[in-house]
């Protein structure tokens, strides 16, 4: 097992995640995906894992600052082949200065985000680093899957999982729920080896600076229906001990 670096998280998953582990982390938008997979890459990084992170939701420069902002010498791994990025957030607004006033939003889309370059670009880090300890997270998958229809999905969710086994490596993809197909959302759980589910929290003031998480998924593992309550702070999310129902 692979700590996540993340004290009460590693207790709920046994001691970490699996290596080789599909993870996949699912919540709606703003319930703290991103600030948990930069956590658990910064960790990563401090446990001499070789990160490769797709950085498809903000671009690899506000990833860089986040991770660094957790103590990690960003320069001095990238220099070092530590960690690496695909910065698919820049490629969209490269393809929009280049198209306007011409395509639309999904030409614009189809241009930045090539399946074939993903895997590719995840094949030869892969290869550079056999042997060593990988983790690849894609953040956010769900642009994708928006483009594909089921049967495209379903075949890109094994593809990830082949990668992981080759490598042996940890893969983390974040997906927006309520915004896919419920049968995508579902085959996204199915595939993976360990699934978390995020919720931001609800209160009668509006929206709150935490919300809860939830195993949802841990291999053959049984799992509990308690979610735990998270807090953002400074430092990534805080998870409390006390677990509700």
């Amino acid at each position: 097992m692979e700590p996540t670096g993340i004290t009460l998280l590693d207790e709920l998953l046994g001691g970490g995640f699996p290596r080789p582990a599909a993870v996949g982390i699912v919540g709606p938008v703003g319930s703290g995906k991103s600030t948990l997979v930069k956590q658990i890459a910064a960790n990563a990084l401090e446990r001499d894992f070789h990160v490769q992170y797709y950085a498809i939701d903000e671009s690899a420069e506000d990833v860089r600052e986040a991770i660094a902002a957790r103590g990690i010498d960003v320069s001095k791994c990238e220099s070092q082949d530590r960690l690496s990025f695909v910065d698919i957030f820049a490629l969209g607004i490269e393809r929009l200065s280049e198209s306007l006033p011409v395509n639309d939003p999904e030409t614009i889309v189809n241009a930045s985000i090539k399946l074939s370059d993903l895997v590719a670009q995840g094949r030869t880090y892969s290869l550079r680093h056999l042997g060593k300890k990988q983790m690849g997270i894609m953040d956010s998958i769900t642009p994708i899957f928006l483009m594909l229809e089921a049967r495209k999905v379903f075949q890109f969710e094994q593809v990830l999982k082949y990668a992981t086994r080759f490598s042996r490596s940890i893969g983390i993809a974040t997906v927006h729920t309520r915004v896919l197909d419920e049968n995508i959302e579902n085959a996204m759980i199915n595939f993976a080896d360990v699934a978390i589910h995020l919720e931001r929290r609800k209160t009668t003031e509006g929206i709150s600076k935490g919300g809860t998480l939830r195993i949802i998924k841990n291999g053959k593992n049984p799992v509990s229906s308690r979610a735990y309550y998270y807090n953002f702070t400074t430092s990534g999310i805080e998870l409390s001990p006390a677990a509700i129902v």
